[in-house]
């Protein structure tokens, strides 16, 4: 096959503003790009709630993002260092700033096999990577409401951003709400999820050991390798029904 004619995914440079200041610049699938920016301020705690955001408008002749927004724009709630010592045992070798986040509600109790069919559903219904198999996505669910938001982007992290975005719009309960990803769970991923609220993770692949350490800490269920044979629950089990 003529290599102009090979599937690829599309990454881009997209640029986001709040208030006429630029806060940061994605390399992601330039896509729904509203539900991008949302989730990403709230899984960064930059505004508290989606009726902050007052206007989004996106121009895709430069892709650039634009926000308006009222109340409080915070910095980020946390931050996460580029690097930290080989051999850190706890999460106490980074910045007390990622305990800021409040612990998600204990309340939610759900089956495996219906975390195992909502990621079945994320890889079936996922358009761009079963296309290309270049992209990440990532589902949220709404358990009260039966209603799941899926999303993908070349970034695991955009992906995310964009699911929980789009869920946002609809005003879903994040405390009654699980996320499946392809990605890894790491500290930052889990951090994003911590920050709405969302008291269970799940991914096709294995967790690192400092998203498992968070984890434990703001009472987050972990579940790993979710369309294997034999799902991993990392941490909090009590809210997973074998």
């Amino acid at each position: 096959m003529l290599k102009d004619k090979l599937p690829s995914a599309v990454e881009m440079p997209v640029e986001l503003w709040i208030n006429d200041d630029k806060i940061t610049t994605f390399m992601c699938t330039p896509f729904e790009l509203n539900d991008l920016a949302i989730g990403h301020l709230l899984t960064r705690g930059i505004v508290e709630n989606k009726s902050n955001i007052v206007d989004i408008k996106v121009n895709l002749d430069t892709y650039q993002i634009f926000v308006s927004a009222d109340g409080i724009i915070n910095n980020d709630l946390y931050s996460v260092p580029e690097f930290v010592l080989s051999g850190t045992s706890s999460v106490s070798g980074f910045n007390d700033n990622i305990y800021r986040i409040p612990n998600v509600s204990k309340n939610l109790s759900i089956e495996l096999k219906e975390i195992v069919d909502v990621a079945n559903t994320m890889v079936e219904e996922a358009t761009i990577y079963n296309t290309t198999g270049g992209v990440h996505s990532a589902i949220v669910l709404d358990l009260d409401k039966d209603i799941y938001y899926l999303r993908e982007d070349i970034g695991r992290h955009c992906a995310v951003d964009k699911a929980i975005g789009a869920s946002a719009r609809d005003d879903v309960c994040f405390s009654k709400s699980i996320i499946c990803t392809t990605g890894r769970i790491s500290l930052d991923m889990l951090l994003k999820c911590a920050a709405v609220g969302i008291p269970i993770v799940a991914s096709l692949k294995y967790p690192s050991d400092m998203g498992i350490k968070l984890a434990n800490h703001y009472g987050i269920t972990i579940v790993s390798k979710i369309l294997s044979e034999k799902p991993l629950i990392y941490t909090n089990p009590e809210k997973i029904q074998i």
